[in-house]
């Protein structure tokens, strides 16, 4: 959505998680974006890093999840 909102020429862009560790858990979230520069890249890493899902894994909140 962000890109499209500023018109960049994203052709792809995915997501691969693994999640690391048993005690101290973290997750490695990488991602793979082509067709945009390297300014556009680093500028949707920090866009990701503030997005509502991230923002509520970081806090160590739990997440239910049930059917409406």
């Amino acid at each position: 959505m962000y890109a499209a909102r500023k018109e960049w020429p994203l052709e792809s862009l995915d997501v691969s998680l693994r999640l690391i560790g048993i005690d101290d858990r973290r997750i490695e979230r990488t991602l793979s974006i082509v067709g945009l520069d390297e300014k556009q890249k680093a500028r949707l890493v920090e866009v990701a890093e503030r997005t509502p899902v991230t923002l509520t894994l970081k806090s160590g909140l739990p997440i239910d999840t049930h059917l409406a």
